[in-house]
């Protein structure tokens, strides 16, 4: 009985060690899978201040479903961050930590507890007008980012910029609009 346990502690054990000889080996790299072919369309809009992506709905559809086909079913972590049971505890948690609070600020008749509580409170403040100064604190407008593009087509460089994607009713090919604005130089007429 004895050798047969050791025998198989010792399978054990050269089996758990052959895991951990191809722990140093690379996967493979995922090979970019083409979902669907459509049509792209680029124009250029002088009064655009970001750039947009028009899809039609049926492009939409059809590539949600050519994904769906091909195995790109969403993550856990997706469906957690987008799930309608995160929102409610996130909201219930909130509720009874405001009511908690407020029944424990209406309770507290000690000179020390309101001190706290103006503490936490400014300390609120400062957090809050600090978020609104970052947030506040914008980069330059979304057309800037695009105005080298033809240049770094020419180049072979790549240029990036914000693209906001809009969903339009039909069956019309993709578009993509990039604001350009006439920047003239100087020496240039």
């Amino acid at each position: 009985m004895k050798r047969a346990l050791i025998a198989t502690a010792a399978i054990a054990a050269l089996l758990a060690s052959a895991l951990y000889a191809f722990g140093d080996i690379a996967r493979p790299k995922p090979t970019p899978k083409s979902l669907m072919y459509s049509g792209l369309t680029v124009t250029t809009d002088a009064k655009a201040y970001e750039a947009r992506l028009v899809i039609s709905e049926s492009t939409l559809k059809n590539l949600q479903d050519a994904a769906t086909r091909n195995g790109g079913d969403a993550a856990l972590s997706q469906r957690i961050m987008h799930s309608s049971s995160r929102t409610i505890m996130a909201g219930v948690f909130m509720f009874l930590a405001i009511s908690f609070a407020g029944i424990w600020f209406a309770r507290s008749n000690q000179q020390r507890n309101v001190k706290v509580v103006a503490a936490v409170l400014l300390v609120a403040v400062i957090f809050g007008i600090g978020t609104v100064m970052v947030r506040a604190n914008a980069g330059p407008p979304g057309y800037i980012r695009w105005q080298n593009l033809p240049q770094n087509l020419t180049d072979g460089k790549d240029t990036r910029g914000g693209v906001s994607i809009e969903v339009v009713p039909g069956d019309d090919e993709m578009k993509l609009i990039i604001p350009m604005r006439e920047s003239n130089k100087p020496g240039e007429e």
